[in-house]
């Protein structure tokens, strides 16, 4: 069997493209400063005045226009010496040049290429559920016949002259085709979700495993449960990881609002007044090693994953009803897995989707988990990256794991966002969580500073993950004892400070051969 040693792997590397956030670095000092990254939707997505009712009744309609948008990121293949041609770069989904770009961005924060990184043995896993938009526009193109049609059917159309039949197919055709992209032998590549982890082992040159997995809103907490057994296992030596999501079509605004799961006020995790979920989109990228092989290395450790786990709530209520039962399970299995005890757990970064009722049993949840760890009521602070950007869906996960992984290396406890009191579905008296509101040291409680991260998918998936500062010697070569706690663990500092991210406009690394 093995130990918690043997599970413990190093966070290397970070890279990412969010909300008012085109690197980790400016990520890290929006969170802290507590800028709110929620805005409405830019008319060049799409347009409200097509897609936008107040009503929540209205059919084919959202009632919300309101997102977490990412709006400022660099594309420079060239530059960045990746072969990719323009004609190509035009079919490449944003999806896919977000996971280019990040991958970029983790690696040369890595320190790659002048860092050593065995390419053979190199995996890329991501997560991600519903791939990007291109598809939706291809797609649109090419049902035009069909289009086509419903509109020579139509009694009035019939009822006119053949030519102005003919004129106005002929009018609607190419309006169409003026804005819609066109098929080409790029398009498939270009927007197939598996590509995006393909595109980035073929313009890196990395040759272990790659493939993308969904697990809903929990698709990135996935792609590191993948990630951190093969490395376990010995599969491969390190893996790019994490996930992404730039999926906030019109009609993925109308299918959420169908369901009545969308805000259309703000985004306001574990609160009073909370009214459904903000959704954004970006992407969080990770650079793994067995953490005895970063130590081994001299790698700079931003944090370590003690413990990652999953579960399926079974049965439940409904396929989108939130289940407890599953949601204590992957919590209870990950604290097991890590070794540690919920007690030392200083900062619990939640799933915190904003809704009343999934908020509350997320929260009771943790209670029970964390039952019988001693925590005095209102000594763990929580809070929700979503609370800054939204709900990123597939890449929900990696965004709070790149929160709380900052959190650790910089040793402050950031801010969770949001008007009105607490979640009124829970009694706060009796819980070991306190809403976070402030930015402030994070001292530590007898324990190396450890933090929680939770993801749950849309289908009843859910995972939780238990991070811990890294603490050099703290698992000796021999793997059978753990060094003591140093009486201060690498300082402690509540100023907002940049991680050591990547230059944002230093050199790329170029692709080998």
């Amino acid at each position: 069997m093995r130990s918690a040693a043997d599970h413990a792997i190093a966070i290397v590397g970070v890279g990412a493209i969010l909300p008012d956030a085109p690197d980790a670095g400016a990520f890290w000092e929006n969170v802290t400063a507590g800028r709110y990254s929620i805005g409405e939707v830019d008319p060049g997505r799409w347009d409200p005045a097509l897609y936008f009712d107040a009503d929540p009744g209205a059919p084919n309609r959202t009632y919300s226009k309101i997102g977490g948008w990412v709006r400022d990121w660099e594309w420079n293949p060239l530059g960045w010496h990746l072969p990719i041609p323009p004609k190509v770069s035009d079919a490449i989904d944003e999806a896919q040049k977000w996971a280019v770009a990040c991958t970029r961005m983790a690696l040369a924060d890595y320190g790659w290429p002048q860092r050593t990184l065995d390419l053979e043995r190199t995996a890329v896993v991501l997560g991600n559920a519903m791939a990007g938009e291109h598809h939706y526009q291809t797609s649109m193109r090419l049902s035009f016949p069909e289009i086509e049609r419903e509109l020579a059917a139509a009694p009035s159309y019939a009822a006119l002259a053949p030519d102005a039949r003919a004129a106005i197919a002929e009018e609607l055709h190419a309006n169409i085709e003026a804005w819609l992209p066109a098929t080409t032998e790029d398009t498939m590549p270009g927007e197939l979700g598996n590509c995006l982890a393909g595109r980035v082992a073929n313009l890196f040159n990395l040759r272990g495993p790659n493939f993308v997995v969904d697990a809903a809103c929990a698709s990135a907490m996935a792609a590191m449960d993948a990630s951190i057994e093969g490395l376990v296992e010995r599969e491969f030596d390190a893996v790019i990881t994490g996930g992404l999501d730039r999926n906030m079509s019109a009609a993925t605004f109308i299918k959420f609002c169908a369901i009545g799961a969308l805000s259309g006020t703000g985004t306001r995790p574990y609160r009073e007044g909370a009214d459904g979920f903000v959704m954004g989109e970006g992407a969080a990228f990770f650079v793994l090693k067995r953490l005895a092989d970063a130590e081994r290395d001299g790698d700079r450790i931003y944090a370590v994953v003690r413990g990652i786990a999953g579960s399926s709530d079974g049965k439940g209520k409904g396929i989108t009803a939130p289940n407890p039962v599953g949601q204590k399970l992957a919590i209870e299995r990950a604290w097991a897995k890590s070794g540690l005890t919920p007690a030392a757990c200083g900062l619990v970064e939640g799933h915190g989707t904003s809704t009343r009722v999934g908020d509350a049993v997320e929260l009771t949840s943790l209670m029970e988990s964390f039952a019988g760890a001693g925590l005095r009521p209102g000594s763990v602070p929580i809070g929700s990256v979503k609370s800054n950007i939204g709900h990123l869906k597939g890449a929900a996960g990696a965004a709070g794991l790149l929160k709380a992984t900052l959190a650790l290396h910089h040793k402050v406890l950031p801010p969770s966002l949001g008007d009105g009191g607490p979640n009124p579905n829970l009694d706060w008296s009796a819980a070991p969580f306190a809403i976070n509101t402030e930015l402030r040291e994070w001292e530590r409680n007898g324990h190396p500073r450890a933090a929680a991260v939770s993801a749950f998918g849309f289908g009843g998936t859910n995972f939780h993950a238990v991070l811990e500062e890294h603490v050099p010697g703290r698992f000796p070569a021999d793997r059978h004892a753990s060094a003591a706690v140093p009486a201060d663990i690498g300082g402690s500092s509540a100023t907002p400070a940049t991680p050591s991210t990547p230059d944002r406009g230093g050199p790329a690394p170029a692709r080998p051969g």
